[in-house]
C-alpha cells in the first residue's frame, strides 16, 4: 500500500469543523488586522496566529481554513492557505518550543533562517527546528497536515535547522502509516495505548531524521562513539552480534551506520567486531591458561583455523608464538 500522504487520506478532528475559517478580502486596508483578530478569536490560545502579511490585490479574497487535532503533546493540523507570508519560531515568538512538520499535499512552502533556507512542496515533507527565527511564505492553494512535537521529543543533529524529505522515501511512509493510524484511533485508546502511540511516532520521526542526516559534524562522531560502546558492551555475550542489531539498539537505520563508519572509522561495522574480539582474545591469551582452541571459542570464532590466519593478519604472529609464559 502506498503511504504517500494524499488530500483524501488525512480526516483531522473527524467530520468537525475548521477550528479556523477566514476570509478577508485583500483590498481590505485592515486586512492584517482583521485576519489576525478573527484567527484569534476563532482559534484561541490553543491554536495561535503567527505574525502574518497579506499581499494587496484589487479583488479577490485570502482564504485559510484549519482543521485540528489534539494527541497528548502531538498536535496535528490540515491546513490550506492563499499567498501569504509570516514569521515564526525564535526565542519568544510563535511555537518556539516545538519541532514542526510540514507534509505537503498542495502548493509550495518556503522557509527561510539566517542558517538554511527550505522548500517544499506536494509529495515532500519538512521537519523543523523552530527555537531558531523564521521567514516563510505560502503559495496560492497550499494544503499541508501539519504536525507539532515537543523539541524535547526529537535529537536533531545540532548543525541542521531542518531536514526535507520524499513522502515515498521507506522511512516516511513508515511514519506518515503510524501518524494516520495515530490520528484515526487516538479518541478511541485508553492512556497506556495512546502513550505508546505517541512514542511510537516520535521513534519513527527520530528514524527519518536519522536516515535523512549521516554527515553532520556533532551527531556523525557521537553516533560512532555510541555504536563502538554498544559494540564492546555485547563482544562477549552476543555471537550474533550483527549491524542490524546495532542499528535497532541505536534508533538508526543499517544504512547510516554503515555510512558512519565509513566517514569516521577505519573498517567497516563487523570488521570493527572482528578486530576487537581479535583484540580480547590476545588479552586472554597472554592473561589466562585457555587453550588457543578455548580463546577461539570464547569470543566466537567457530572455525580454529580461521582465527588462526585472522589474529596473524591482525598482529603478524601466530596465536601461540604470541603467547607468553
Amino acid at each position: 500500500m502506498d503511504s504517500t500522504v494524499s488530500a483524501s487520506s488525512w480526516r483531522v478532528g473527524g467530520a468537525s469543523p475548521p477550528v479556523v475559517d477566514i476570509a478577508v478580502p485583500y483590498a481590505d486596508e485592515n486586512r492584517n488586522h482583521v485576519l489576525l483578530g478573527e484567527w484569534r478569536r476563532q482559534g484561541g490560545e490553543s491554536l495561535p496566529a503567527p505574525p502574518l502579511i497579506l499581499p494587496r490585490h484589487s479583488e479577490g479574497a485570502y482564504r485559510v481554513r484549519i482543521r485540528a487535532q489534539r494527541m497528548l503533546d502531538v498536535s496535528v493540523e490540515d491546513q490550506y492557505s492563499d499567498a501569504i507570508a509570516g514569521d515564526t519560531g525564535g526565542p519568544g515568538g510563535h511555537l518556539e518550543s516545538m519541532v514542526v512538520t510540514h507534509i505537503m499535499l498542495s502548493g509550495e512552502l518556503r522557509f527561510a533562517s539566517r542558517k538554511q533556507q527550505s522548500r517544499v512542496g506536494a509529495g515532500t515533507l519538512c521537519v523543523r527546528r523552530n527555537e531558531e527565527p523564521w521567514d516563510f511564505e505560502y503559495a496560492r492553494g497550499t494544503r499541508a497536515v501539519v504536525v507539532g512535537l515537543p523539541a524535547s521529543a526529537l535529537r536533531f543533529p545540532s548543525n541542521t535547522l531542518a531536514v526535507t524529505a520524499d513522502q515515498a522515501s521507506p522511512a516516511a511512509r513508515l511514519l506518515l502509516a503510524q501518524l494516520r493510524l495515530f490520528a484515526e484511533l487516538s479518541d478511541e485508546l485508553g492512556p497506556a495505548a495512546a502513550t505508546a502511540a505517541r512514542d511510537a511516532t516520535a521513534e519513527l520521526f527520530q528514524g527519518l531524521l536519522n536516515d535523512q542526516v549521516v554527515d553532520d559534524a556533532d551527531f556523525t562522531p557521537a553516533l560512532l562513539e555510541a555504536a563502538r560502546g554498544y559494540i564492546e558492551d555485547r563482544l562477549l555475550d552476543d555471537p550474533d552480534l550483527n549491524p542490524r542489531a546495532i542499528a535497532d539498539a541505536l534508533r538508526v537505520s543499517v544504512r547510516t551506520l554503515y555510512r558512519v563508519f565509513a566517514q569516521q572509522a577505519t573498517s567497516s561495522v563487523m570488521a570493527y567486531v572482528r578486530e576487537r574480539r581479535l583484540d580480547r582474545a590476545r588479552a586472554d591469551l597472554v592473561s589466562t591458561r585457555l587453550t588457543v582452541s578455548e580463546v577461539a571459542a570464547r569470543w566466537h570464532f567457530a572455525d580454529g583455523s580461521h582465527f588462526v590466519k585472522a589474529y596473524k593478519k591482525r598482529f603478524g604472529e601466530t596465536p601461540t608464538a604470541g603467547r607468553r609464559g
